[in-house]
């Protein structure tokens, strides 16, 4: 049984500290009352002399390096026991089981995950218990990256008196923000254990080593769409759209701060307002080794172009940076350079590679290599093909041969003027999902798109619209395939806002035969905004 829930791999001295820290109480400094104040020796080996109390500890501090920290440094350590490690592996590790994934232990974590995790529990200097009795307590910095802690001195109950206790270090993960409601503290149970180059405090035994973020660090949870589905390819990504699921496991950022504060102000992804015309979102202050995860699905096996919105206030057309792509953890491109633009939000969207891509559900990955830039979206087209079926189709990709070809369009201008500026379809930019939109719509217009059907069968046309207007009868579409008016009429509610989007389908299936069809979206009625159509098989 101990093997199964605590063991350390290959590591058979430590396995046996884990077992025995697990299947018995920590030998030492659970009681109120502190039974050694003073250690003739280094901070280092003070913990050593205490076996079965912090051999987890030790086993990380060792992996992580800073061993000679703890044996010639000026620290403050509140040491956590084994029971905060053996919490922590367990309530990972039953995570993993359900996900059926292997089980991960100490010796097996990211010494990089580690790392960061345990530099919070050294703090810089020699930092008494009394020094943080003021009411507000006081920050303290980690030994490493700058990292804000925080101590504050309280006296608990005893006896029938309130704080005529002995007294206990409420001691906080910051978060990096000031207030006090985000943050998570544990508390101590003995202080102020004085060594030849330090003070050492004992962490309680039901805190968790890692506070909050040990099982977001070594990544146990798979990442999920952040919108519960994965994003369509072809079609377009908008790089605020990163699954869920946090730091180290749907994005890694250096700092936890949402330095734009938009959108999705509670993750550490910096995300403001696109500015400049752009309508919509851009994630900013990017640094190198940051990157976004996108839970994907390719609709079909083969060539794809990858368009990429950017800004830097690199000059015009120097290098800015670069990136690489990810699929499952394997890395499918080399570096892509970005190029500047002459402006932080100076948006251009280029072409920057081609690559295949196998089909179905995969995490997909973007690493920024060298960072100095702004991203807003990408787009993955196919490659000199027409649009897969089962699949969604970005509206703006309308086929080629301009007006009463691959469309009709009531005036000869582009009104939204954001993409196919020498066309006269209206496009303009989606504020939700990044990507366009068409606007601007009158009745009798349309968009012709060739399409691939991979499979004979029963499918459900849906449009994704938006419109402020009530319907009174009119807002209404349908769908053709070659030539034929295969929906019926559709109808677009009152979404409240031109970007409310919503997916209306139709009422009854179209049978469509393998092969390339000419799918056209025809507007009865104008007065709404269109963003996409998906094409799915009926079940």
């Amino acid at each position: 049984m101990r093997k199964n829930i605590f063991r350390l791999g290959a590591v058979a001295g430590l396995v046996v500290l884990f077992l025995y820290a697990g299947c018995k109480k920590d030998s030492g400094y659970y009681a109120n009352e502190n039974k050694l104040t003073e250690f003739s020796g280094n901070t280092y080996d003070f913990l050593k002399s205490q076996p079965g109390v912090y051999d987890s500890f030790l086993f990380v501090i060792d992996k992580v390096k800073l061993t000679d920290s703890l044996k010639t440094g000026s620290f403050t350590v509140f040491a956590p026991t084994n029971a905060s490690f053996q919490e922590a592996i367990s309530n990972m590790n039953n995570l993993r089981k359900a996900q059926g994934r292997p089980l991960l232990y100490l010796n097996t974590v990211d010494a990089n995950e580690l790392d960061s995790l345990a530099a919070r529990y050294l703090i810089r200097g020699i930092v008494p218990s009394d020094s943080m009795a003021g009411q507000d307590g006081i920050n303290l910095l980690g030994s490493r990256y700058n990292y804000v802690m925080h101590g504050r001195l309280v006296n608990t109950r005893a006896e029938g008196y309130t704080e005529g206790g002995p007294g206990t270090i409420e001691f906080s993960n910051t978060k990096g923000v000031v207030y006090t409601r985000q943050w998570i503290s544990s508390k101590t149970i003995q202080l102020d254990i004085k060594t030849q180059n330090g003070l050492v405090n004992v962490m309680d035994r039901n805190h968790i080593f890692g506070f909050d973020e040990f099982i977001g660090r070594v990544n146990p949870t798979l990442p999920v769409p952040f919108n519960g589905d994965p994003l369509p390819i072809p079609g377009t990504i908008s790089f605020d759209q990163f699954d869920k699921g946090g730091e180290s496991v749907a994005y890694h950022d250096n700092d936890p701060a949402n330095n734009g504060g938009k959108y999705r102000p509670n993750e550490g992804v910096d995300i403001q307002d696109a500015g400049n015309g752009e309508n919509g979102y851009d994630i900013g202050w990017t640094s190198s080794g940051e990157w976004l995860s996108y839970t994907v699905n390719v609709n079909e096996a083969g060539t794809y172009k990858l368009y990429f919105r950017a800004a830097s206030s690199k000059g015009d057309g120097d290098d800015a940076g670069s990136i690489h792509l990810e699929l499952d953890g394997t890395t499918i491109t080399g570096n892509i350079k970005i190029k500047g633009t002459g402006g932080d939000q100076n948006w251009r969207e280029t072409v920057l590679t081609t690559h295949e891509l196998p089909a179905g559900k995969h995490v997909l990955k973007v690493v920024y290599d060298l960072a100095n830039f702004n991203i807003r979206f990408m787009r993955f087209l196919p490659d000199g093909k027409a649009y897969p079926v089962p699949g969604t189709i970005p509206v703006e990709e309308f086929n080629p041969g301009g007006e009463g070809v691959g469309y009709h369009d009531a005036d000869a201008s582009n009104n939204g003027g954001k993409y196919k500026t020498d066309q006269g379809v209206d496009i303009g930019q989606a504020k939700i999902g990044g990507g366009y939109e068409v606007g601007w719509t009158s009745d009798g217009e349309w968009m012709d798109y060739t399409i691939n059907v991979l499979k004979e069968a029963d499918y459900f046309f849906t449009a994704r619209v938006a419109s402020p207007n009530v319907p009174n009868g009119n807002n209404r579409f349908h769908f053709e395939i070659d030539g034929q008016d295969e929906t019926g009429p559709m109808t677009c509610p009152n979404t409240g806002d031109w970007s409310n989007y919503v997916n209306i389908t139709a009422l009854r299936p179209v049978h469509l035969t393998r092969g390339e069809h000419i799918m056209r979206f025809y507007l009865e009625n104008g007065n709404y905004n269109i963003r996409s159509y998906t094409i799915s098989e009926v079940k």
